[in-house]
């Protein structure tokens, strides 16, 4: 990784000083994800993606007459989920509905005999962040006098942070000592590296400024992640 990153900054900064076609730009989009999951009757739900706000900057330059060369620093915002685990141990036909409602801290059930219990256990609280530093190539197509089609594919380097809190409810004390605020937290890293590819259009607003619309997909672990967005770029 650090050869390529080394390699791809050598030749954007060459070709920047011989061409004079370098760039800067910043964008702001959504990322939206998609992960594979579990359904199941004893859990509420596991995360299928999410949809968050990310912002972005890059560098770039042309090297040819029609293709060049990018660098970008993407960083989204949170991702929220809950995850709360449910035990049934009973169903028959009975009706939930018309049996009496006992509740406990931490624990929802009926005493009807013969009929649904649901006993929620544990909640967990789920956070998670994405970041991504994308080294690309471009090919550039003219549609106009102040329009160009971008195409481009490379590779992300992803770093995912997830933090999981874990609240026990207050009855499980009797059975195990439980921290302050009878609250577990842990913190994953999760490092990967993932093909990209995405097209967008470059729209002459002065000889120097550019409204930048487009859309990029990227794999990320067991799914991908879509990102529209639109930005601004200063060409030299």
């Amino acid at each position: 990784m650090v050869r390529l990153v080394l390699t791809l900054l050598v030749v954007l900064f060459a070709a920047s000083a011989r061409a004079q076609s370098a760039y800067v730009a910043g964008t702001i989009g959504a990322d939206v994800s998609r992960v594979s999951h579990t359904d199941a009757n004893f859990i509420s739900s596991s995360p299928n993606g999410s949809e968050t706000l990310s912002g972005s900057v890059r560098v770039g330059t042309a090297v040819g007459s029609s293709w060049g060369v990018e660098l970008e620093f993407v960083q989204s915002a949170h991702s929220h989920d809950q995850m709360t685990p449910l035990v049934s141990p009973l169903a028959t036909n009975t009706s939930i509905a018309s049996a009496p409602v006992i509740t406990l801290p931490g624990f929802t059930f009926t005493s009807a005999s013969n009929s649904v219990i649901p006993i929620r256990f544990v909640e967990s609280d789920i956070r998670q962040s994405h970041s991504d530093f994308d080294a690309s190539v471009w090919v550039r197509q003219a549609v106009g006098g102040s329009v160009d089609l971008v195409y481009l594919g490379g590779i992300a380097f992803s770093r995912q942070r997830t933090e999981i809190t874990q609240n026990f409810p207050t009855i499980l004390s009797v059975f195990a000592p439980l921290p302050p605020n009878s609250a577990f937290r842990s913190t994953t890293i999760t490092y990967g590296t993932r093909p990209l590819a995405g097209v967008e259009a470059r729209i002459r607003f002065t000889s120097h400024v550019r409204l930048i619309p487009g859309v990029r997909l990227q794999g990320i672990a067991d799914g991908w992640l879509l990102r529209p967005y639109v930005g601004l770029g200063w060409f030299f």
